[in-house]
């Protein structure tokens, strides 16, 4: 397959870590469960939170371990037990056959994100590249790219940049699925999905108005308002909003945006339920990309550094515009206490202009490096329905929760684009007007129609848990750039299987096979379109739930391949043969802990061990961007009587080991630890606070790629907010 300039998945693509940072992690983690136990010594009850679903706090309550908590609700403090995420039913988290994290809105609050990368740094399992580009969200998992979802359908990524972005202000949770979920989405990435849960509407009123402003000029203002339209409460309300003007910290790249989700709930009875949303987001400079080269940065360059606050584009051609709306609807239907019946749709639509140029290689002569212009005017829109059905009985003395489903997903997208060589650059005494302007001459239009129909049985057998799925798809994928022409049909069989026990005191060990599939547009040399890449993991772990306060603990295990992987033709390296496979294996450990009324804690670390284990060039290699360690802990105190009572404060620590620079391993990416830092102060109806993160400021590059092209960090940002909520 012949390659027409470079879009996100080809930027977004590690090595050894430290045996002395890991005993260290195992003596923090020996300190958290001593700390919990302590507590538990201390208190035979604990004191936890309330919230409703809309994340406004209600008066704390007296609770003995978890209660029962909504699937699609913000969670209570920093934990979540139940999830539709990973079965599409409404249940625990400790007996999904697969791993299951959770961000709550509290937590998202707590430490002040503003971007799904930022949400998920404490994330077992999870890389993001936390750097300066907004414009679409870099995550990985398990090594791979993963797929984003909203209300669990999905956020298709275009094969150029009109990718679909949430703002978090407009989520009550963040749901992350790890490991091949082909059997109830279809086609997918074999890392794993990211489900955005949408804030809906709450039957307790709830008003909430916020301002934050930060350095690096931040000003954001948001809104969310929500409650019962009538006196029955049988038609519900919510409308949330923010608007943000920022840069970042490279100046002429800038992060703006107005978006606004309303949605109305329409209850006539207490088993029928119909919530229509909509969402409108313009981004009027959406963010750009800024690759350094190596020389520079992670290696000397006489010239000096090339450092973390300038652009290395041209800022007077360059920027990214764009606006995406989407509307659909939630509706469940209960016909009895056996059968039940739900229906998701979404219609979304995105129109993007972009034109960047950037740097495309390694520096010659020390100073100078070849540049690379990319213009995309570019529309994209996604239609999709899943509807399935439900059923709850029992055959003798084992329990069935049983799902039937079928989904439908149609996406059309068009692309007038062009790119090329634009020129050479000194980066360090840069002339941008030797810069050819790039024009749009290719068209180029995509369509993909999937429909896919899935089974799942949840079998419970005293304290046995068994879980089977199985699902057919068929997929047809189109590509037509000018007179060229690609078209596959394909169809895949998917399952997975999952068997957990539970003993009574919390702790549930579990075992799980899972498969995915994933379409590939493209041919060969000879014509011939690509067949799916597939994915395939073998998991096994330990959860454990406590009785005695709120907390969720996770240590997985798992061995993940992923075949049909396309990989450069030794015979003609214009094209591509699909006769790679890469494998990852690897160790999570997650804990997140309601200690007591005052005390919240996260702690994670992640083991990967990824490497190509089939390939024409890069065989035996580690890929680049993830790295092999990965740890994060995150506490959070407030006082809640005596001369602080209101006041909190909370802190973190992330750690990320080297990664690999390329994939024929030549260089590394440095370790580094960054740490956060928060304080919060709840007065009467508000709330002030104020998020450090990168407190020291560390200059650090977050991974480089196979072109020697490499990206920095985010360095430090200090964002205070105030917060009014009646």
């Amino acid at each position: 397959m012949k390659v027409k300039g470079y879009g996100k998945r080809a930027v977004a693509r590690g090595r050894a870590g430290a045996p002395r940072f890991r005993q260290g992690y195992v003596m923090i983690m020996m300190g958290v469960m001593g700390t919990i136990a302590h507590a538990q010594q201390t208190a035979q009850t604990s004191d936890a939170t309330a919230q409703t679903k809309d994340g406004s706090t209600l008066p704390a309550v007296q609770v003995k371990g978890a209660a029962i908590q909504d699937p699609q609700g913000p969670g209570v403090g920093y934990v979540a037990t139940r999830s539709k995420t990973g079965s599409k039913t409404d249940s625990a988290v400790i007996d999904n056959p697969q791993s299951i994290s959770t961000v709550t809105r509290q937590q998202m609050d707590d430490q002040g994100v503003q971007t799904v990368d930022q949400a998920l740094r404490y994330t077992t399992g999870v890389y993001t590249q936390d750097g300066t580009d907004v414009r679409f969200d870099q995550l990985r998992a398990r090594g791979f790219d993963m797929d984003s979802y909203m209300d669990g359908l999905a956020l298709f990524q275009s094969p150029r940049f009109a990718t679909p972005r949430i703002d978090t202000y407009l989520m009550d949770r963040i749901d992350v699925l790890f490991g091949p979920s082909s059997v109830l989405y279809g086609q997918g990435s074999p890392g794993g999905m990211v489900n955005y849960v949408s804030k809906l509407p709450t039957e307790t009123p709830y008003h909430e108005i916020e301002a934050l402003i930060g350095n690096h000029d931040n000003y954001q203002l948001g809104f969310d308002f929500s409650g019962p339209l009538d006196k029955d409460g049988t038609v519900l309300y919510r409308i949330t909003g923010i608007g943000r003007d920022a840069q970042t910290q490279v100046s002429d790249i800038k992060d703006q945006r107005i978006a606004i989700a309303p949605s109305i709930t329409i209850k006539p009875d207490h088993n029928t339920s119909l919530t229509l949303q909509a969402g409108y987001q313009r981004d009027p400079n959406g963010g750009l990309f800024n690759p350094i080269t190596a020389s520079g940065t992670i290696w000397s360059n006489p010239n000096g550094e090339l450092g973390p606050d300038k652009y290395f584009g041209d800022p007077n051609t360059d920027g990214m515009h764009r606006t995406q709306y989407w509307f659909g609807y939630q509706f469940q239907h209960a016909f009895n206490d056996t059968w039940s019946v739900s229906q998701n749709l979404r219609y979304l639509h995105i129109d993007e202009r972009y034109y960047q140029t950037s740097v495309t290689s390694n520096l010659t002569n020390n100073d100078t490096a070849y540049m690379w212009g990319n213009v995309d005017n570019e529309h994209w829109s996604q239609f999709q329905v899943d509807t399935h059905a439900q059923a709850k009985f029992a055959t003798g003395p084992v329990d069935h929760t049983v799902l039937f489903g079928v989904d439908y997903r149609r996406v059309l997208g068009g692309d007038d684009m062009g790119n090329g060589l634009a020129g050479t650059l000194n980066l360090y005494n840069p002339d941008y007007s030797s810069l050819t302007t790039i024009l749009p001459t290719d068209r180029v239009d995509y369509s993909l129609s999937q429909i896919g129909v899935y089974a799942q049985d949840e079998m419970r057998y005293k304290r046995w848990v068994f879980t089977v799925g199985v699902r057919e798809d068929y997929a047809s994928t189109n590509q037509q750039d000018d007179a060229a022409v690609s078209h596959a049909n394909d169809h895949a069989f998917t399952w997975r299987a999952g068997l957990a026990y539970e003993f009574d005191n919390g702790i549930v060990p579990y075992v799980s096979y899972a498969r995915s599939f994933e379409p590939v547009l493209g041919s060969t040399e000879s014509g011939s379109p690509f067949v799916p890449t597939t994915g395939k993991q073998v998991e096994v772990g330990v959860r454990y739930q406590p009785k005695g306060y709120a907390g969720y603990f996770r240590v997985s295990a798992y061995d993940l391949r992923q075949s049909n992987v396309a990989t450069t033709n030794p015979d003609n390296a214009n094209y591509q043969v699909q006769t790679g496979q890469i494998r990852s294996r690897g160790i999570e450990t997650e804990a997140h802990v309601n200690v007591t009324e005052d005390l919240k804690l996260i702690a994670s670390y992640t083991y990967l061990n990824q490497i190509v284990t089939e390939d024409t060039s890069f065989e035996g290699k580690r890929p680049t961007i993830s790295p092999r360690h990965n740890a994060a802990l995150w506490a959070d105190y407030t006082f809640h009587r005596g001369p602080l009572r209101n006041f909190g404060v909370g802190g973190g620590l992330r750690y990320m080991s080297s990664s690999e620079g390329n994939s024929p391993n030549t260089f590394q990416v440095p370790a580094r630890t960054l740490v956060d830092l928060a304080f919060h102060y709840d007065w009467q109806n508000w709330r002030l606070g104020l998020n450090i993160n990168n407190l020291f400021n560390h200059e650090y590059i977050s991974y480089c790629t196979n072109t020697f092209l490499c990206y920095w960090g985010a360095t430090r940002s200090i964002v205070g907010s105030a917060r009014y909520t009646w």
